[in-house]
């Protein structure tokens, strides 16, 4: 009490508050009178506006925290999640288990002791089995709609993998025919549950109870398969590979058939598969590198055609997905020796395309292969060598400028190209850390 007393005497020393004294009809001093009783008065704030503001250019600008706090009270702000949300995922069951476990639980249930009355006691327990049996139905595909991510929620790269693998909208539409099914159980075992309490007899009571369950193992039935799709969409999901954002991730990239897989087993622990002939990589393949005590990723993308992004297929916008929504450098991997299938000019024309499109990444090419090059450069029937300009006849004899020659089948260069692979993902080390820094201002100390 004389805490409140001492927070009434600092209150009644503002302005304000003097002023609400002096002009309340209801006021006196430090007590509130009503209808003949007097209360003393307690004024507490729901919340206090502390905002903190630091100085940006000569301006002030709220910190982090402050500016979420000011955001309006309806507005919800969800941040995207980090990737990993596909490893999360609940188990999912099959609907056959889900609708024969539930129809053994409800069977379990016996009707509420006490009850003498046969009719009475069978109604009960018919309506208490139709009850249960909805709910055990009910409350796994509750589960699996509240705890499947939203896909606006995802982080872009996973988002990207979601439409790519398993078609654009594909996950939506059966999260929303499991969400249907769990309405339409609940709606249809209340209503049976009811009618079985209002029976007149045992006999109807019996009758009722089975056509409650009768009804409900044929809604499960009918519409059960959007079980069975969003059970083999999380087995899709969950083998997803898992990159973590802040270790550095070295992507290599090129036409297809070029070398990349080979290149990944050399690099690191990742064993993709390994044939002559193009798309060999149908996904995105994961592996690590260990240098130095220091742990890096390697991603192995599919190979990328002479075409406009609308033409593409799937898994040419798996490599651009990653490139464009995860931190990564890029190792990009030439073949002039003609074994890959494709142009010099194509591949040139490919590269040049993606070099300017994410000029912002770390950079590293390599020519493949080179055990297999000749003297004279390899010259693909549909080339038209006539308008070749001087960077183009360079391209077809050396590749790149500062490119690195390599051949797995020699080993040439393969020592060299890991030298140079690790002071790149070291660059990617601190370029993570800068960038950080500048999206974390609060852990600069």
């Amino acid at each position: 009490m004389n805490g409140v007393y001492g927070l009434m005497q600092q209150w009644q020393l503002l302005p304000s508050s003097k002023f609400l004294l002096r002009n309340s009809k209801h006021l006196h001093g430090k007590y509130l009178s009503r209808r003949g009783c007097v209360y003393p008065i307690a004024c507490f704030c729901k919340s206090l506006q502390t905002n903190a503001y630091e100085v940006v250019k000569g301006s002030y600008l709220p910190t982090t925290q402050t500016a979420q706090n000011l955001k309006s009270k309806g507005e919800v702000s969800i941040e995207n999640e980090n990737v990993g949300a596909f490893q999360k995922l609940p188990m999912v069951m099959p609907s056959v288990d889900i609708l024969y476990s539930s129809l053994r639980k409800a069977k379990k249930i016996a009707p509420t002791k006490g009850i003498t009355n046969v009719a009475k006691r069978e109604r009960n327990k018919g309506a208490k089995q139709l009850d249960a049996l909805m709910k055990e139905l009910a409350a796994p595909l509750r589960d699996y709609v509240d705890n499947f991510p939203k896909k606006k929620y995802l982080h872009p790269y996973e988002r990207s993998l979601v439409e790519l693998t398993l078609g654009d909208g594909n996950y939506e539409e059966v999260l929303m025919k499991v969400d249907t099914l769990r309405k339409k159980v609940i709606s249809v075992g209340k209503e049976h549950a009811s009618l079985c309490a209002k029976s007149l007899s045992k006999r109807e009571a019996e009758e009722r109870l089975n056509q409650g369950k009768e009804k409900l193992e044929e809604i499960f039935h009918h519409e059960g398969k959007a079980i069975d799709e969003l059970l083999d969409i999380a087995k899709t999901l969950r083998a997803m590979p898992v990159v973590d954002l802040k270790t550095p991730t070295l992507c290599l990239v090129g036409a297809p058939n070029v070398g990349k897989s080979s290149l990944v087993r050399i690099l690191s622990t990742g064993k993709p598969e390994i044939c002559n002939y193009p798309f060999t990589t149908r996904g995105i393949l994961m592996g690590h590198i260990a240098l130095n005590y220091q742990r890096f990723q390697v991603t192995d993308t599919p190979g990328l055609l002479r075409r406009h992004d609308e033409n593409r297929n799937n898994l040419e916008k798996l490599t651009l997905a990653v490139l464009s929504h995860l931190p990564t450098a890029i190792l990009y991997v030439h073949d002039l020796s003609g074994e890959c299938g494709m142009s010099a000019s194509d591949q040139y024309s490919i590269y040049k395309e993606i070099k300017e499109r994410f000029n912002d990444h770390l950079w590293l090419d390599v020519i493949s292969k080179s055990d297999l090059l000749q003297e004279s450069p390899v010259v693909f029937v549909s080339e038209d060598t006539t308008v070749d300009d001087d960077e183009m006849v360079q391209y077809r004899k050396e590749g790149p400028d500062g490119a690195i020659h390599v051949s797995v089948k020699s080993e040439r260069g393969l020592n060299e190209l890991k030298r140079s692979v690790h002071k790149l993902l070291v660059a990617q080390i601190d370029r993570i850390k800068n960038e950080t820094s500048v999206t974390c201002p609060e852990n600069l100390t």
